[in-house]
């Protein structure tokens, strides 16, 4: 197993770098491939070890890509929130109105543009398994 890690080490390393473009998330997707192959296939024969070392990389780039997808698909829209002129750290969040009770009127296009945001939101909250809509 050892022998086999050896010698793909760097064509994986290519494979993944070209991929992603990022030296240490790479790095990163090639040692978590190469544990995933050594964990579940080390009594396997030298020659079925390629083929599946392989899928399991090419799996952990599509995996990557997947996080990357639905992080910026969940980051992006609470940075819209919290408008332009926000700080970096501030949490998108505290800069909503308390709603109705808040004493302050917005204008109709801010009401409409928070009622899509909402909307958006319960759409996609709906999209998700039963246990994820729970929690």
């Amino acid at each position: 197993m050892s022998e086999f890690l050896a010698g793909v080490e760097r064509r994986a390393f290519k494979q993944a770098l070209y991929a992603v473009r990022e030296e240490q998330t790479a790095l990163d997707i090639v040692q978590d491939a190469m544990m995933r192959v050594a964990e579940r296939y080390a009594g396997r024969p030298a020659e079925e070890l390629p083929p599946l070392f392989q899928r399991i990389l090419q799996n952990a780039i599509r995996d990557y890509f997947r996080r990357q997808k639905v992080r910026s698909g969940v980051l992006m829209p609470l940075a819209a929130l919290a408008g332009s002129d926000a700080e970096e750290d501030a949490d998108p969040l505290e800069t909503l109105d308390a709603g109705q009770g808040s004493g302050t009127i917005d204008g109709p296009e801010v009401e409409f543009g928070r009622e899509q945001i909402l909307r958006a939101i319960e759409a996609e909250v709906q999209r998700l398994p039963g246990r994820q809509r729970e929690a």
